[in-house]
């Protein structure tokens, strides 16, 4: 099943690759058949060209061309780019300078309409900083003025344009500036107000004296601390020798030293007295009433002075004692007022300490922002003087590296030209080469001996019927005949059945090829397909027999004895046995027709094809060759053209030079296959040489 599947295939593959073929024939052949025509519409097509473009020079108003080369060379400048080339070229193109540029030249309105294809602003080739503008137009002096003016206007606006740009980048800078300016002084008077609020203009160098100040002391307070502590200690000792003397022993030590000092000496002068003198005596009695006198003062004193505890060994030392106190308090307490002094100046440092904690991460913040601004300032200085160095420089951008020195005439046939004219002239006639190819090919006819040649994969043989016309003598054409149809009947040998079409758009060829049978006198017989409404027309005076109609030997109505008739009692095509017998006699012998009416003539119903296909088998037996045909030419798109061809042995096709349509032809020649021969007959035939010749395609 594959292997047969595969040899499908391969059959349909062949068949392809030879169709392919066959069109690539044909269309070499059509241009061959076209070549004169396609060769004139080649040549007008360039006259024409050649026409037009001289007119179009005439009336054209570009004559002339002249250029100007011009070197870009600006400043570069980090703030503003220099503007590319490629956008100076744009600048150059702006409709503004055109404008311009026809109102300084006061121009015609021919020379407006042009203008722009006038002018050409181009990049020099492999250079970067060169452009070049090229001009063209009627006479020298104006392309040398239009370019000139066109320059000048281009640098003019180029440096309008650069300038604007500059000047505005520039104005941001400015107020920039003094956008940094105002933020500057707000930053003075935010730092004013700080030092106003602190009171303090140089924080850090504040917080450093703050720092040092409180190492002094920190030293200060531990040796104050040591003092005040010996100071303590000798007070404490100082206070405890004080307390033991009570407070108005102290207080009136002067009164009662006093005292003791008059009691002893009074009670020295009474202890003298005693001794001395007698208790009556007066000085006795002075010195006792001087003694009692004086210890009563005492007393009283004492008394007075709420001294209780006394005892004159109290006043041992006093002096020493409440001198040693009074030093050790005056010691204490100046100790302790330098504690408190230290004490205070130790706050104050650490509230200044604390104001310049909060002060002096703002003004450092502050400061910060004034010199970042400061900087910014200072690159925008820099910034603002490079950019007016650029504005400076701008007229300098553009310089005219190489003026307009002189013009040159154009050619009215440039080389460019005259390409364009011969490939419109190569584009145009391949256009009517493939117009014509492809018409000729799909609405066109065949077209005789040569388009033949292609076909001969497809034929077995190729016979010809010269046209009537033809300039052929009666014994040329009669030799023409016989030898054609003795080279055609070699070829039906082997071949039983034969299906004749008709394609030449009449039926005459297959007349007169039908004499050429008669004439041979071989046992043939042709099977015509008519219309069942043509019977009474066509058959009126035949006998039916059967299913169809017949005629022996061309002649009307029948030929055959009775006796045969008789004797076959009328069954069908058994009358046609006679032929066997050699006799002469009966049905079948020289050349018959056979009329078959079917329903319609386009294609066969099944009924009809097995009747057919029945009566041709048994023909067959009667008669060497069965040809079948039909009145009428076939239309290659019938079904009954693929019926007949399968049911006959081989398809005998007449083709009409300048009669048959290529598409019908192609139609038709698929019927081929390795099954079924198909054989041509080339009606109309006029080339006399070919013909005469032999020169056929097999």
């Amino acid at each position: 099943m594959d292997t047969l599947e595969n040899n499908f295939n391969v059959q349909e593959e062949t068949r392809q690759m030879k169709k392919l073929q066959l069109y690539q024939k044909l269309v070499i052949f059509t241009l061959l058949k076209f070549k004169w025509s396609i060769i004139a519409v080649f040549l007008l097509t360039i006259i024409v060209g050649v026409v037009a473009r001289y007119i179009q020079f005439q009336n054209s108003p570009h004559k002339y061309e002249g250029s100007v080369t011009l070197f870009y060379t600006p400043r570069a400048s980090e703030e503003v780019k220099p503007l590319s080339i490629n956008h100076v070229l744009g600048v150059f193109s702006r409709q503004q300078i055109f404008h311009q540029l026809v109102e300084e030249m006061h121009m015609t309105e021919k020379q407006r309409s042009v203008l722009k294809q006038s002018i050409e602003v181009k990049l020099l080739r492999d250079q970067n900083d060169m452009f070049v503008i090229s001009g063209i137009g009627e006479s020298d002096e104006y392309v040398k003025q239009l370019l000139n003016t066109f320059v000048a206007l281009g640098i003019r606006n180029y440096e309008e344009y650069r300038t604007s740009e500059l000047r505005n980048f520039l104005n941001s800078r400015e107020r920039r500036m003094l956008e940094l300016q105002e933020y500057q002084k707000t930053q003075i008077e935010r730092l004013h107000g700080l030092h106003r609020k602190y009171g303090i203009i140089h924080p850090k160098e504040e917080m450093d004296t703050v720092k040092k100040m409180q190492g002094e002391q920190a030293a200060s307070l531990a040796e104050l601390n040591v003092k005040l502590a010996d100071a303590r200690q000798r007070f404490g000792a100082a206070e405890k020798n004080y307390k033991v003397i009570p407070a108005n022993v102290i207080k009136h030590r002067g009164s009662l030293q006093n005292y003791v000092q008059e009691l002893k000496k009074t009670s020295r002068e009474y202890a003298k007295a005693k001794l001395m003198f007698a208790e009556r005596n007066p000085r006795f009695v002075e010195a006792k009433s001087a003694y009692e006198a004086v210890l009563n003062e005492f007393e009283s004193f004492k008394v007075k002075n709420k001294i209780t505890e006394f005892d004159e060994n109290m006043l041992l030392g006093i002096d020493g004692i409440i001198s040693r106190y009074q030093e050790a308090e005056l010691n204490l307490n100046q100790l302790e007022i330098s504690m408190k002094s230290l004490q205070a100046e130790i706050n104050l440092v650490k509230e200044k300490e604390k104001k310049l904690q909060h002060m002096i991460p703002e003004n450092d913040q502050i400061e910060q922002l004034m010199k970042t601004t400061n900087k910014n300032v200072n690159l925008l200085v820099e910034e603002m003087t490079r950019v007016r160095s650029s504005i400076a420089h701008v007229p300098n951008d553009i310089i005219v590296n190489e003026r307009v020195a002189g013009t040159k005439s154009f050619s009215p046939f440039p080389i460019k030209i005259l390409a364009v004219i011969f490939i419109g002239g190569i584009f145009v006639s391949g256009l009517y080469a493939v117009f014509m190819v492809a018409y000729d090919i799909i609405r066109g006819k065949f077209s005789g001996i040569e388009e033949a040649s292609f076909y001969k994969d497809y034929f077995d043989t190729v016979g010809i019927i010269p046209h009537a016309d033809a300039e052929f003598t009666p014994v040329q054409r009669k030799i023409i005949n016989n030898e054609m149809f003795y080279r055609f009947i070699l070829r039906l040998k082997n071949t039983r059945t034969l299906f004749s079409c008709s394609l030449d758009g009449s039926f005459l060829s297959s007349v007169m090829f039908d004499e050429q049978f008669s004439k041979a006198k071989r046992n043939t017989i042709l099977i015509r397909l008519i219309s069942e409404t043509d019977v009474e027309k066509i058959c009126i005076n035949m006998e039916k027999m059967g299913d169809f109609y017949y005629s022996d030997n061309g002649n009307v109505g029948v030929n055959y004895n009775a006796e045969a008739k008789a004797e076959a009692e009328m069954n069908d095509v058994e009358h046609l046995r006679g032929f066997s017998s050699g006799d002469g006699k009966g049905f079948g012998y020289g050349y018959g027709f056979a009329f078959f009416p079917v329903r319609d003539l386009s294609g066969l119903e099944p009924d009809e094809i097995t009747t057919l296909y029945g009566i041709v088998n048994e023909l067959k037996k009667h008669y060497q060759l069965i040809r079948i045909s039909r009145e009428q030419p076939f239309n290659a798109s019938c079904l009954i053209v693929r019926q007949l061809h399968d049911i006959c042995d081989a398809t005998l096709l007449y083709i009409g030079k300048r009669k048959t349509n290529r598409s019908v032809l192609r139609r038709v020649l698929k019927l081929h296959d390795e099954e079924h021969k198909v054989y041509a007959i080339l009606t109309g035939v006029t080339d006399v040489e070919k013909v005469i010749t032999g020169d056929y395609i097999r």
